[in-house]
């Protein structure tokens, strides 16, 4: 029997916690989070016993007790924290899944994505396995990838898109992220990596611009170049040469035009201003006023979908291939009183620690994604409700992701 520690609550991981609660191989489950209210909300929900824990995830010492007899640590907190947890998982040792890893605001550096994969030989000698980037994009973003590239002698390209937070409708709002508000902000107005044949290219924010045909119902979004982390990582383990990937986000014109009046006023800045005296971050401010990605469950319109499109050669032949997920908001809403965009993030990383759990990945050392064989995690997120389609480039419908 396997004890489990989920760090942080919000909206996907509380998704999280509640599928790995229905899990008979876990004995212990721990919950971890800075806000005991929130804490209490997410265990309400659960129908089992569960350890709650409330620990500031920036002290080493909270880090250490929460973490404290765990065999596996799922990361759902802010990447601020993934070095920090990560060191701390090859102190027990114990297996490490996150959800995403933090980029970076200047254009000559790489995605501190690439320190946690530097950890692969810690992880290997303590035979333990870390998988970076489980949530939605990246995670099953990188599992699409793989699968689509393992059928392929060659790959030309690889297109990501995403549709969720740029185009949600909630009401009293206009504009509210489906996860970390600081996270999004992030991605959107930080540069951009593409990977270009032999090197990570970096391009200005809202760059790229493109009409993109989503899957039905959702038509045509308006797509930018944003900062992720798939573009840097996807090389490193597809096990062939790769021409090109990008990775764009939908964005409405109307929320373009609302983020990019926020940087050009300095509202995203993170250096203190002075106000009346008084020292404060001008991203803060923006921050305070944006609604908590947990309490949009119930109130949001629409739906979340990510694509993954790949172009290659088979035999000396071109072939391609797209394989996405869909889910609306409210269907997520019935399934468990969540948006879609929390389902989605927080269910792969849960179906990663069933995989781990029943032995079926056997790589130990830090990975994303793309560096394991994707069906068997696929496999399990079909079974916990993450809706996966695959058809022809561009096309509006689809069939069920085969095995």
């Amino acid at each position: 029997m396997a004890n489990v520690v989920v760090l942080g609550v919000g909206a996907a991981g509380e998704v999280t916690a509640r599928l790995l609660a229905r899990d008979r191989a876990i004995d212990r489950l721990r919950l971890v989070d800075v806000r005991v209210q929130r804490l209490e909300q997410v265990a309400g929900k659960i129908e089992r016993d569960v350890e709650t824990m409330q620990a500031d995830l920036a002290r080493t010492a909270d880090v250490r007790r929460a973490a404290k007899g765990a065999d596996i640590l799922v990361n759902a907190a802010l990447p601020d924290y993934n070095l920090a947890i990560m060191h701390e998982a090859l102190r027990l040792p114990a297996h490490y899944v996150d959800l995403a890893s933090e980029g970076s605001p200047d254009p000559k550096e790489p995605s501190r994505v690439h320190e946690q994969l530097a950890l692969d030989p810690d992880f290997r000698r303590k035979n333990r396995t870390a998988i970076l980037g489980m949530g939605v994009a990246p995670g099953i973003t990188n599992l699409l990838g793989r699968r689509a590239s393992d059928r392929l002698d060659g790959v030309d390209a690889i297109r990501i898109r995403v549709y969720g937070s740029g185009y949600a409708e909630v009401d009293g709002h206009a504009f509210a992220p489906l996860f970390s508000p600081e996270t999004f902000l992030q991605e959107v107005l930080w540069p951009a990596p593409v990977w270009k044949g032999d090197r990570i290219v970096k391009l200005p924010p809202f760059s790229g611009e493109e009409e993109f045909p989503f899957p039905d119902p959702l038509g045509i979004g308006f797509c930018y170049n944003v900062n992720n982390e798939e573009c840097e990582t996807m090389p490193l383990f597809l096990g062939k040469p790769v021409g090109f990937i990008d990775f764009k986000y939908a964005i409405a014109p109307r929320r373009k035009v609302l983020l990019e009046s926020l940087h050009t006023f300095g509202l995203t800045r993170t250096d203190p201003v002075d106000v009346k005296g008084a020292k404060i971050a001008p991203l803060d401010v923006v921050l305070a006023l944006l609604p908590d990605a947990s309490s949009l469950a119930g109130r949001v319109q629409g739906h979340t979908c990510v694509v993954v499109e790949v172009e290659g050669r088979t035999s000396g032949k071109k072939s391609a291939v797209r394989t996405w997920t869909l889910l609306g908001h409210e269907e997520a809403f019935r399934m468990l009183g969540v948006h879609a965009t929390a389902f989605l993030t927080g269910a792969p990383p849960a179906a990663a620690v069933q995989a781990l759990l029943a032995g079926e990945i056997d790589r130990s050392g830090a990975m994303t994604g793309g560096g394991l064989a994707p069906g068997p995690i696929l496999a399990r997120a079909r079974a916990l409700g993450v809706p996966l389609f695959e058809g022809a480039i561009g096309s509006g419908r689809g069939r069920p992701l085969a095995a």
